[in-house]
């Protein structure tokens, strides 16, 4: 399932509601796609603040002391960093080639210093890292030339934008299929009809100010399933029973 979420910051939204989305789409996801514009610099890293912060107040169980707590980063998704509009050349300080992997990661190395303001920056980098061990990046040059173009650009053909660009999106989907998977809780991959009763679980929670709890939710996904499956076998030996007597009567 592809979920698609407007990004946070929007005039009309409030902080909490910016919260809500991306808390569930981190809960709901196995595979994060998180799109920015430009370059990866200190304010692009600064609006994943609000990400960090709320993976660190994620439960994981009900009742645990500090020293059992769960570390929240098991269940984060992988994540995929898109760089739109990049015109950067990716090229090391000494002009050598780098990946867009490597962009990324010498963008999270930490800063020098002792300062304030160095500790905050490097905080950011440190929970980024934490939380999304398995991460990539990909870049995308601005998809055509002409600015009064980009309005029209979803009903343009392929053979009107820059080649460039539309060898990057075929590279970008081609790394996400290849890494993408279905949803899983300790271990166990999710249907169709779990992972709606999941949303659910997470839904409720948040309606009524909670902060979404993974062995609640997942608890209330077993016995949903249990019932589920209880109820299907009353109905099949219903009809086993309906069997016997009609082949009784015939007799």
């Amino acid at each position: 399932m592809l979920i698609d979420t407007e990004g946070f910051g929007g005039t009309d939204e409030n902080v909490n509601h910016d919260s809500r989305i991306f808390l569930f789409s981190l809960l709901l996801s196995s595979f994060f796609i998180y799109n920015s514009v430009g370059n990866i610099d200190e304010q692009a890293l600064n609006s994943l603040t609000l990400i960090i912060n709320l993976a660190k107040d994620i439960q994981i169980k009900s009742h645990s002391s500090d020293s059992e707590k769960e570390d929240p980063a098991n269940y984060f998704p992988s994540f995929l960093w898109i760089v739109r509009d990049f015109a950067l050349k990716m090229v090391d300080s000494n002009g050598v080639a780098i990946t867009p992997k490597d962009y990324l990661e010498r963008a999270l190395e930490l800063q020098k210093g002792v300062s304030d303001a160095i500790e905050s920056k490097n905080r950011i980098r440190r929970l980024f890292k934490h939380f999304f061990k398995d991460r990539e990046c990909c870049t995308l040059v601005r998809p055509i030339e002409n600015e009064k173009d980009l309005q029209k650009i979803n009903t343009m053909d392929d053979s009107l934008l820059r080649e460039e660009f539309i060898d990057q999106i075929r590279q970008t989907r081609k790394k996400i299929f290849k890494k993408i998977k279905p949803k899983s809780i300790n271990g166990k991959y999710l249907n169709g009809s779990m992972l709606i009763e999941l949303c659910k679980a997470y839904i409720q929670a948040m309606n009524t100010g909670n902060m979404p709890n993974i062995e609640t939710a997942w608890t209330y996904l077993c016995k949903n399933e249990s019932h589920k499956a209880l109820q299907g076998k009353k109905l099949e030996d219903k009809k086993k029973h309906n069997v016997f007597f009609k082949n009784q009567w015939k007799n």
